[in-house]
């Protein structure tokens, strides 16, 4: 059960960094909405939200 637990917590955890490199690429000075940085973002914000629903996900999974 402890697996699933440190499982899930490493999801997460990847979560949040991953949403602190979005907060840092959408803060550049150079940041263009429309071109290949927007890509990289929507890929990483995909990538977040993955790690976020898998990580609880998880840790819903060691509760059963």
């Amino acid at each position: 059960m402890n697996d699933y637990i440190s499982w899930g917590q490493e999801y997460l955890d990847e979560a949040e960094r991953i949403k602190r490199r979005l907060l840092v690429i959408r803060a550049e000075r150079d940041y263009d909405i429309a071109g290949e940085q927007a890509q990289r973002v929507q890929m990483l914000y995909t990538m977040y939200l993955e790690c976020l629903v898998t990580g609880h996900e998880i840790g819903r999974a060691s509760c059963r």
